[in-house]
């Protein structure tokens, strides 16, 4: 057998699963170049939704039958669809399904009566997604190629995200089929927080590799702007040539995306027709109205104030409103949005989003003593120009860089990813943990620092120690290295070796700033350790990923 028929080729596969729009990015191993980097489209669309067929995402929504059997997904829901879910990847999450208030009790109500978990809508989902991406793969490069093909998968996953969120979403994507071998061998499958896919993607795109004044030990600021989400990471540059980046300061973000436009807007068309006359309007009208004249129009042509254009008609099919000052001499259907109505659509998201980067500029400037060398700009949000004009304004001595195609950034950024395989090979080579690890144990009794609850005589060694304190290997906030796992030694103390395998240690963890020192609220279990007979000392390495 030759060493080509030997070692199979391989397509490498990015997925970004977003709480309002996905998308999926492609290449495979012998691609004429790096950056021959595809994307997938032909999204299956109806009437109203034909010109997104070629779109690079496509809505992250799916609709069932009472049975709970998937009946279309994407662009094919319609608003008028009974048994839609939207907004489910937040479901995955504590923390964001919180966040998301309104936004996901529909889709909870949906899950409660179809008997499905949010595991289960998540997978259905990313099944239809999966099952379309490969499709086209092998539309482009021939089925029986495909067939001979194995796969190397990454899915992005929000930063902040616990550890019980990401396992969720691991989940889904085994659930959905696409850890599956292939005929030629194992799919490989891993995961990437969303700001790192899409610092690959900006570093390539955005021209930070070819400015002449960055050198070693410089950082920049990634601005990930979604339809949901606003997330921000930065890195500091190790090595230019190969690139080496590390994790800079700790990750932020929160929930003020380009969909909470799309609630202003509806607010604002709400008050200025009438909440009466809005909720009798059809939702096929409500839905045009929304795509034809803010989706395509208004959202993305919007400047800022003081920029053209400064007036967007909104026609409304059959609303007829009285003549009034207000609204003056025009067609009776439509409605001018002039820049006050728009800029106050705009400022309280946008306001969030400069707050998120100056937080994420400062703590750069705190850790490094100088400002990041750039803001790199994507997402689909990171697309509307007048978020782009307010960063530049509100930042004058920090670049801001926008890649081109913004919005496809994370996908791609997850195909460039999967060319990583090992440690040595990755380009961010450190996390900044988002939790501080530790152990429970008993403590030399130090009336300075205990109190008298926790005092108790050991009947070993005959000290008064403190029972429940705890000390923390890890913090939240510092560095860990993806080349170096973090090692701690662990002693218990025993009468014989007989009672090794009675000896249970647990992993603690915290997302306060400030971990406590002894059990109390904001503690979580993390993980637990049984010991063997065959050994004496327990070391135990931690691994983060």
């Amino acid at each position: 057998m030759s060493s080509s028929q030997s070692v199979p080729h391989y397509v490498v596969i990015g997925i970004d699963f977003g709480t309002t729009f996905s998308g999926v990015s492609w290449t495979w191993s012998q691609a004429t170049s790096p950056d021959q980097i595809e994307r997938i489209h032909n999204w299956d669309v109806d009437m109203s939704s034909a010109r997104n067929q070629q779109a690079d995402k496509v809505p992250s929504k799916i609709c069932y039958d009472d049975q709970g059997n998937v009946l279309k997904w994407g662009y094919m829901v319609s608003p008028q669809d009974p048994n839609q879910a939207a907004w489910f990847k937040l479901l995955l999450s504590d923390e964001a399904r919180e966040q998301g208030g309104d936004r996901v009790s529909a889709t909870i109500s949906l899950l409660g009566k179809l008997r499905k978990s949010p595991v289960d809508v998540v997978a259905d989902y990313l099944r239809c997604l999966w099952n379309h991406a490969v499709k086209n793969i092998e539309l482009a490069l021939v089925k029986i190629a495909v067939d001979n093909m194995t796969f190397r998968v990454v899915l992005t996953l929000p930063a902040n995200w616990d550890h019980n969120a990401q396992e969720l979403t691991r989940q889904a994507a085994v659930q959905a089929g696409i850890t599956l071998p292939r005929s030629r061998g194992a799919t490989v499958f891993k995961t990437v927080s969303e700001p790192e896919a899409a610092a690959l993607a900006a570093w390539r795109e955005s021209g930070m590799r070819w400015r002449p004044d960055l050198k070693l030990n410089d950082s920049f600021v990634v601005c990930d702007a979604g339809g949901g989400t606003v997330d921000l990471i930065s890195y500091t540059v190790t090595s230019l040539e190969p690139l080496k980046l590390e994790m800079c300061v700790e990750p932020t973000g929160d929930l003020c995306g380009a969909v909470y436009l799309d609630e202003g807007f509806d607010r604002t068309i709400r008050t200025l027709v009438g909440a009466s006359i809005y909720d009798k309007l059809d939702k096929e009208v409500r839905a045009k109205v929304f795509e034809n004249d803010w989706e395509f129009q208004a959202k993305r042509k919007y400047n800022g104030p003081g920029n053209m254009p400064n007036e967007f008609s909104i026609d409304i099919p059959g609303y007829k409103p009285k003549k009034t000052k207000l609204f003056g001499k025009r067609p009776s259907s439509t409605i001018i949005l002039n820049s006050g109505f728009m800029d106050a659509i705009y400022q309280p998201v946008i306001g969030k989003v400069v707050d998120l980067v100056r937080t994420q500029v400062l703590e750069v400037q705190d850790k490094t003593s100088k400002l990041p060398k750039a803001v790199l700009l994507v997402g689909g949000f990171g697309e509307n120009n007048f978020v782009l004009n307010r960063l530049i304004s509100t930042f004058p001595r920090v670049p801001i860089q926008r890649p081109i195609n913004a919005w496809g950034a994370i996908s791609r950024g997850a195909v460039i990813k999967g060319f990583s395989t090992s440690a040595t090979t990755e380009t961010v080579t450190n996390f900044i943990s988002k939790l501080s690890y530790g152990v429970k144990h008993d403590a030399h009794f130090d009336p300075k620092k205990h109190l008298p609850r926790e005092k108790f005589r050991c009947p070993l060694t005959k000290m008064d120690m403190a029972r429940d304190q705890f000390t923390w290997y890890l913090k939240r906030g510092e560095s860990v290295s993806k080349m170096s796992p973090v090692q701690y030694p662990w002693l218990h103390k025993l009468r014989s070796s007989r009672q090794l395998e009675n000896v249970h240690g647990e992993i603690w963890v915290s997302g306060l700033k400030t971990p406590p020192t002894r059990k109390s609220p904001g503690l979580f279990l993390h993980s637990s350790i049984q010991g063997r007979r065959s050994v004496t000392n327990i070391f135990l390495s931690l691994n983060f990923s």
